[in-house]
């Protein structure tokens, strides 16, 4: 029997040399792998803000994600695609064979750990390559684009652990896959990328997107399981979220567009992937869902009118862009909303280049599907329904002159990174340390921080494992940390929330 041995070479980056690297290990010709996942690929890469300089191929690669689908799908096939599949990793510093060979003598002579690190600085992620000719983009986990003040990606807490020839890397990411039919429909893609993230913020392992068809496909059925053609329906995508252990929240733009887009940007802000499912103007395209990511603030804000009072909006910087993994085009992928004259919200993107037409038409977004930790039991709707009770006290406090340029800044988080971030703000360090020993937090809170352009006015941290109720049942309101210029008017607070700690 002939051993399989691993070959790992280097290449100079360039959008060719990763065409023929995919058609290569994809078994394709060069005009058969001309796929949008595969140009897109290109063109993030080659994307100043990337700088992809190398390419270092690894084969063969063994994929769990492939595998699994191999094991219970290609296996039982006349004939099957080889088993194994190729790993291509980015770098945005040149290296060449002989470098490399000089980078792992030197990682066995020195310092193994500073060898490492000094690789990583330079590591953009990977892309596993499966032997699939209509499919060959599998797992792929790239690092973003540069993080700056306006940007926010669900990423996880923990970075994906890679390892080249024994040298330890990590990228920080969500995955991406291309949709291969045979075994899931683009919504297993979509419930994948969100379920990797929220599974690793709780310590858990990624599933796979056989494993989340299956999911789907175990009490509802609408057609044959596999090929996986038919698609999945809400209530599937539902069922897979519940069947991972997470309460899956369903919601609609409906006539209260603003609120669905606080709702979006809420849980985006909470590390929480959305799922949005999508439709485009043509009757003979079926519905489609993508999940987001990511996105980046704009100058202007999202304004939602509390209980229809006329001069009460609660205010939200607007998400001038949209981060999506689209299983159709690539990961990250540039795209913007906005409502339209029919009171639709419309999703448009943005690709970096020509090239990608079928793209420039814009969708109409009709729901949301996000994963949400089960005991996180206030939805984000809620939390804007309790950040407008106490919209009136805050435009009181600010002064006629700034009330219009009042945000507020809504998310779930941690308790302990809740009470991180309290530690990093300008809470005086005495009322801190008196906050700190008296507070009684759930493992997630509802964390809503009130703004002026001067800087923050305070934070308001909610119970999240109750619903909101009606009156006269009270709001889970667990404190109110002013800020100095503002703390005069705790004795206000005091009065009229007897239940929460208010500093």
């Amino acid at each position: 029997m002939k051993i399989e041995r691993l070959s790992v070479r280097c290449i100079q980056f360039s959008r060719e040399a990763l065409h023929n690297e995919i058609c290569r290990a994809s078994s394709t010709t060069v005009s058969e792998a001309d796929l949008d996942q595969v140009r897109y690929l290109g063109s993030y890469l080659s994307n100043s803000e990337a700088g992809a300089a190398t390419i270092v191929v690894e084969q063969p690669y063994v994929d769990r994600h492939f595998l699994e689908e191999y094991a219970n799908y290609y296996a039982t096939s006349l004939f099957p695609p080889p088993t194994k599949a190729t790993r291509l990793h980015f770098f945005s510093t040149a290296i060449s064979n002989r470098k490399f060979s000089a980078i792992l003598k030197k990682a066995a002579c020195a310092n193994f750990e500073a060898v490492c690190n000094k690789l990583n600085e330079s590591y953009l992620g990977f892309s596993v390559i499966r032997p699939l000719a209509d499919a060959p983009i599998g797992r792929t986990v790239l690092k973003t684009f540069n993080h700056n003040a306006t940007r926010c990606y669900t990423l996880p807490p923990h970075a994906y652990r890679v390892h080249l020839c024994g040298l330890k890397l990590s990228v920080c990411g969500v995955p991406f896959q291309q949709q291969e039919q045979a075994v899931g429909a683009c919504a297993t893609t979509a419930v994948w990328s969100a379920l990797a993230q929220v599974m690793r913020h709780d310590g858990g392992r990624a599933p796979t997107p056989f494993a989340v068809t299956e999911a789907a496909t175990r009490h509802w059925l609408n057609d044959r399981v596999f090929p996986a053609a038919s698609g999945l329906k809400n209530e599937q995508v539902l069922e897979a979220i519940r069947q991972f252990g997470y309460a899956p929240f369903h919601f609609e733009p409906g006539v209260k567009t603003e609120l669905f887009m606080h709702a979006v940007k809420c849980y985006l802000r909470s590390g929480i992937p959305v799922i949005l499912k999508i439709r485009y103007p043509d009757e003979n395209f079926e519905a489609h869902a993508v999940t987001v990511v990511g996105f980046r603030e704009g100058d202007a804000t999202i304004d939602y009118q509390i209980d229809e009072k006329p001069s009460y909006y609660l205010k939200t910087k607007s998400m001038c862009r949209l981060y999506v993994h689209d299983d159709r085009l690539g990961p990250y992928s540039r795209a913007e909303w906005h409502v339209d004259e029919n009171g639709y919200v419309q999703l448009h993107y943005l690709p970096h280049e020509d090239g990608f037409e079928f793209f420039a038409h814009d969708a109409v977004v009709q729901s949301a599907m996000v994963p949400v930790y089960p005991k996180i039991r206030l939805s984000a709707q809620d939390l804007t329904g309790f950040a407008g009770e106490l919209l009136p006290f805050f435009q009181y406090i600010t002064g006629q002159g700034k009330r219009d340029q009042l945000t507020a800044d809504l998310r779930f988080c941690l308790a302990g990174d809740c009470l991180k971030t309290l530690y990093k703000s300008a809470i005086p360090a005495d009322r801190l340390t008196k906050f700190v020993k008296q507070i009684i937090l759930s493992r997630y809170v509802g964390f809503v921080t009130f703004s002026i352009p001067d800087g923050p006015l305070a934070h308001v941290i909610y119970d999240s494992t109750d619903m909101r109720r009606a009156a006269p049942a009270p709001a889970p309101l667990l404190a109110i940390l002013l800020y100095p210029a503002y703390a005069e008017h705790t004795s206000i607070l005091k009065e009229y929330l007897p239940r929460a700690l208010v500093l």
